[in-house]
């Protein structure tokens, strides 16, 4: 490939108004400018440069290297013993050889002005240059890494940039260039920090070679090389020559994302990339935008990239695209969903206020974000107690995020001493933030003046009761009290199970024949005390339930339900719903009110739940059940 009219030029130093370039005879299509960074600013005087080495036309480079400077003309040092004459302003052409005398000629008539021009030198010599020809201008050497061009007078369709850091070495595409403007077609050039660069332009179009259909240009564009053939296979198994045909991208990517933790404790998020097929060019990032057409692409140079989520906590949606070499190659986009966030921040809802006067309190907060992990400590007059359990009760999925977000969590049955009890609460949530937060709560009795209040649930006073024994359920205000039962004056006492609700039974309380009185009776920690007296009457009729079998149907929100009863002329409600009468046999289906004792006592075989919810009346009366 012959190269012809090149130009020397200081990389950000020095920028001549003109770079030469000629539309020769001996390649008509091909202009080539140089541009170097050399050490030195300003070629070396003739008087201090060496004698002997290898010099070269810059304005002819396809003149063989002069083995001394003929001419006497300033040169540029290119390392390695090989030099650039500074033959800006003189015509070698002219002579058969190196040797003999130069001639100078003036800087061309600039673009536009039609024909041959040039002014006489000093000497009066003078040079002839076609600005009706194809050159390249250097318009400027910018600091951020690239070279401005033009190229001007391209009437063809395409034409490559050639590019090389040494004269005797081999030149590579650096870039293409289609032109829409003939007269003028500005382009850019990225530089690599290199101390020389010489560029050509050349006139791609049509051009082939090894025998191929497929055109130089389009191999170049796709895959960034020319030593391809039109039999080679794309990534989906299609020959390149078919690509070609058809206008398909025969580079099309397929990847996959991955992430170590999809929440994070820092907004600068690493995304892992698994290419399946294809050779990526470029990659682009998208944070919570789908506005593909204006991404930014980068070139693609690691597997591993940085995601700037921003400085907005919560869930952000990650767009990841690759695509080949050419800026209208085929994009192919991922989506990773991820979540930045700072250390929580935990609320509390109760106790609302922070002077108590119950000795055990259930600490109920929320956070925003996640949870991993809780725990907490209490520190008070007695001691430390450190690494206490705590729970997640709830969780919100927020649709609109596609991800949950606010927890709710229990520190349950906290102990407190009197006075100031500081509860200590550590969270961490999923990103690995941890939060230790500390809440105080003062432990003052003198509020406690009165009892608590008692509300008897089941039964009623003078409720009749199948059976030889029932369950009495109720609700007291004060969930620390002490409930208990009696049946007469010296009956035995019955202890009750409270729930940290304020809700109790008193369970397998004897049921005698006739009339039975039964005493509650609930006192709290100061000793405040208060008495209920009700009275149950033990029925003659005899109602019994069978066990639902088999058991793990009780976790189901319906269940059959049967039993037997002694006197088929009175109805039967299991939890409100009215049985069916077959022979002796009345069967219900009822809904199981499932309880879910949390925490402080176990579910209860709801076969036992059913005492204490037997009514027995007239089939021509409803039940006011519960």
């Amino acid at each position: 490939m012959k190269k012809i009219g090149m130009v020397l030029l200081g990389l950000g130093l020095f920028i001549p108004p003109l770079l030469h370039a000629q539309n020769a005879p001996l390649t008509p299509k091909v202009v080539t400018v140089a541009a170097a960074a050399a050490p030195q600013t300003d070629p070396i005087a003739f008087s201090n440069a060496p004698m002997v080495g290898q010099f070269y036309s810059a304005q002819n480079p396809d003149l063989p290297p002069a083995p001394s400077d003929f001419s006497n003309l300033p040169v540029w040092d290119l390392g390695d013993g090989n030099y650039l004459l500074d033959d800006f302003d003189s015509d070698l052409r002219r002579q058969s050889g190196i040797g003999g005398a130069v001639q100078d000629d003036s800087p061309p008539t600039p673009p536009g002005d039609g024909g041959s021009g040039g002014s006489p030198s000093t000497n009066g010599i003078s040079y002839s240059f076609d600005t009706n020809g194809l050159w390249l201008e250097m318009v400027d050497v910018s600091t951020n890494g690239f070279a401005d061009l033009n190229l001007r007078n391209a009437t063809n369709q395409i034409y490559a940039i050639w590019g090389t850091s040494d004269l005797t070495g081999g030149w590579t595409v650096l870039t293409e260039v289609w032109p829409t403007n003939a007269s003028v077609m500005p382009f850019t050039v990225p530089l690599t920090n290199q101390q020389t660069l010489f560029m050509q332009a050349e006139d791609w179009t049509g051009v082939t070679e090894n025998g191929n259909t497929t055109p130089d240009w389009w191999f170049w564009e796709y895959f960034g090389t020319t030593a391809l053939s039109d039999t080679n296979l794309d990534a989906e198994g299609s020959t390149l020559l078919i690509d070609n045909e058809y206008g398909i991208d025969p580079n099309a990517i397929s990847f996959s994302l991955s992430v170590a933790n999809q929440y994070l404790n820092t907004s600068a998020a690493t995304v892992q990339i698994a290419v399946s097929a294809g050779t990526p060019s470029y990659a682009a990032v998208l944070v919570d935008s789908t506005n593909f057409a204006g991404a930014t692409w980068n070139a693609y140079v690691s597997s591993n990239i940085t995601v700037n989520l921003g400085t907005v906590q919560g869930w952000h949606n990650v767009w990841v695209g690759l695509r080949g070499l050419p800026p209208n190659a085929a994009q192919t986009w991922q989506w990773e969903y991820l979540n930045f966030s700072l250390p929580p921040v935990l609320s509390i809802i109760s106790p609302a206020a922070n002077v108590v006067s119950q000795p055990i309190i259930q600490i109920n907060g929320y956070c925003q974000e996640p949870l991993a992990s809780i725990s907490y400590d209490v520190s008070n007059a007695l001691g430390v107690v450190t690494n206490q359990p705590s729970e997640i009760t709830e969780q919100f999925y927020d649709t609109n995020s596609a991800g949950f977000s606010t927890n709710y969590f229990e520190c349950v049955d906290v102990p407190l001493n009197n006075g100031i009890n500081t509860i200590t609460i550590h969270a961490m949530d999923l990103a690995g933030n941890i939060t230790i937060t500390n809440f105080n709560f003062t432990l003052d009795y003198s509020s406690k003046t009165n009892p608590p209040s008692v509300q008897i649930n089941w039964p009623q006073n003078g409720t009749q009761i199948s059976g030889n024994s029932f369950t009495c359920r109720g609700w007291i205000s004060d969930s620390t009290a002490t409930v208990t039962g009696q049946l007469g004056p010296n009956g035995n006492i019955y202890p009750a199970i409270v729930e940290r609700n304020g809700n109790f039974w008193i369970q397998n309380i004897p049921l005698a024949a006739g009339t039975n009185a039964l005493s509650i009776t609930v006192i709290d920690v100061v000793s405040n005390a208060a008495v209920t007296n009700i009275s149950v009457v033990q029925s003659p009729l005899a109602l019994a339930i069978n066990p639902v079998t088999p058991s793990s149907q009780l976790w189901q929100p319906t269940v059959n339900v049967t039993g037997t009863i002694s006197d088929t002329t009175y109805a039967i409600w299991v939890n409100g719903v009215k049985g069916l009468p077959q022979l002796f046999t009345q069967a219900a289906r009822g809904l199981l009110q499932r309880r879910e004792f949390r925490h402080r006592v176990r579910t209860i075989q709801a076969i036992n739940s059913f005492y204490g919810r037997k009514y027995l009346t007239p089939k021509t009366r409803h039940p006011n059940s519960s």
